[in-house]
């Protein structure tokens, strides 16, 4: 399951209902795709030439994706958006809450055919961080938890839960934060087998202890960031010795 899957190609998709829904579509999953980079400029014509449409239904589109917070008006400009720090904090705080509720709903739903979905996705994931294709991992980790989010069977908290992913995968682009996957592996795997018991309570836990940990690891890679940024400032200012002797 790859993020076309899940958003499959709006001009060939049946359930389509309009060129606005179309155009909505590519342009949202250019961006979750990374195709079009954090704080990228954008505009209607140059949308409407790619993706070989008129500039109205591309219009509406970019009008909802600013509503949607994934384009920014900046400076006279439309840009990806470019999440900072407290927005990823703030967001990943709301997601863990929303998807330890959905993995509780997923867990009493589940039977073999989506269990089997899981693993492959899992697998997928396992595969993309062994051999460090930080990419496909990442692509992988949003396939599993959008697949719990659509088990969970719950239409409101699948709407909002994919609002708040998206700023979720924009910050992790825009922080350019770079943390182990390999835990993220073996929580991944707790959530799974808790589902597979159909244990409600044990998935809600395993899917906030990983959340939790990823946001530790997240800030911890600041940290680090900050430390050798600061020491690097450090080592600039700091005067050298008269007549500049090595």
């Amino acid at each position: 399951m790859t993020s076309a899957d899940l958003n499959p190609d709006p001009r060939t998709d049946p359930r389509s209902d309009s060129l606005a829904d179309a155009a909505y579509g590519m342009i949202r999953n250019r961006i979750l795709d990374g195709v079009l980079g954090v704080g990228a400029p954008v505009s209607v014509l140059g949308l409407a030439t790619d993706l070989e449409m008129s500039r109205s239904p591309v219009r509406y589109a970019v009008e909802r994706l600013l509503s949607e917070r994934l384009l920014r008006r900046v400076a006279g400009t439309i840009a990806v958006a470019a999440p900072d720090r407290y927005e990823l904090l703030d967001s990943l705080a709301v997601r863990t809450q929303l998807e330890a509720l959905a993995a509780r709903l997923a867990a009493p739903r589940i039977d073999e055919r989506t269990l089997e979905e899981l693993v492959i996705v899992h697998d997928r994931f396992r595969s993309a961080v062994d051999n460090g294709d930080q990419d496909g991992a990442r692509r992988a980790d949003s396939d599993f938890h959008h697949a719990i989010q659509e088990l969970a069977g719950n239409e409101c908290l699948a709407e909002s839960l994919e609002r708040v992913r998206t700023q979720v995968i924009l910050g992790a682009y825009s922080t350019a934060w770079v943390t182990s996957r390999g835990p993220a592996v073996l929580e991944h795997e707790r959530v799974l087998r808790a589902l597979e018991d159909q244990d409600g309570q044990a998935a809600e836990a395993a899917m906030i202890r990983h959340l939790d940990n990823l946001t530790t690891r997240i800030t911890r890679e600041w940290r680090a960031q900050d430390t050798a940024e600061d020491a690097t400032t450090k080592r600039r200012s700091t005067p050298r010795a008269p007549g500049g002797g090595r």
